[in-house]
């Protein structure tokens, strides 16, 4: 199976405050996501992180501290991948050596015959006819259904999708449920 997430800001204290999260710390943010992501995903499943998964506010020894995070969530188990977004600026290799399988600023997965576009910035997509996944926007939409243009856009910001991973089976679901004519 595989999961999409986006904009966990992981050690960022100013997104508690900015996306009204509903944590008092840092702290109690970061296991609460990373316990909700052990819950939901397997040892089995491929993982797409649609950005900024750090922040701005990362820790000073960013090897360590978020291996280490990453570590707890299984990146050494199975595929990781990190589509980066505004606020991912760490050095891609470090990325890599964190444990991320790919990082790229755009990407692309076929979900049942559907292509998707994995975007961190809903602003990318603009061609006709595109199905794609986003984060970036926090809580401005969960789903973007552009009728006279044939787009579907999904957000998987964790503040839309309850602070956990969407399945694709998930995804799947509330593409066949917005009208999108498949080309």
């Amino acid at each position: 199976m595989r999961y999409f997430t986006s904009d966990q800001h992981f050690f960022d204290p100013d997104i508690l405050a900015y996306c009204d999260r509903p944590y008092a710390t840092v702290q109690e943010m970061n296991e609460d996501m990373v316990r909700r992501f052990v819950t939901k995903t397997k040892e089995a499943d491929e993982i797409f992180i649609i950005g900024d998964i750090f922040g701005n506010r990362h820790p000073d020894s960013p090897h360590s501290t978020c291996g280490r995070l990453m570590n707890t969530l299984g990146i050494g188990l199975r595929p990781f991948h990190l589509i980066l977004g505004n606020h991912d600026s760490l050095e891609i290799e470090t990325y890599r050596e964190i444990g991320f399988r790919s990082v790229k600023r755009l990407g692309s997965v076929d979900i049942n015959g559907l292509s998707f576009m994995l975007t961190h910035d809903p602003c990318m997509v603009q061609a006709r006819d595109t199905l794609a996944i986003c984060g970036h926007i926090h809580t401005l939409f969960s789903e973007n259904w552009q009728p006279a243009r044939n787009t579907f856009t999904i957000n998987v910001s964790v503040e839309m999708r309850n602070y956990e991973p969407v399945s694709e089976e998930e995804i799947l679901e509330t593409v066949m449920k917005s009208g999108y004519k498949r080309c």
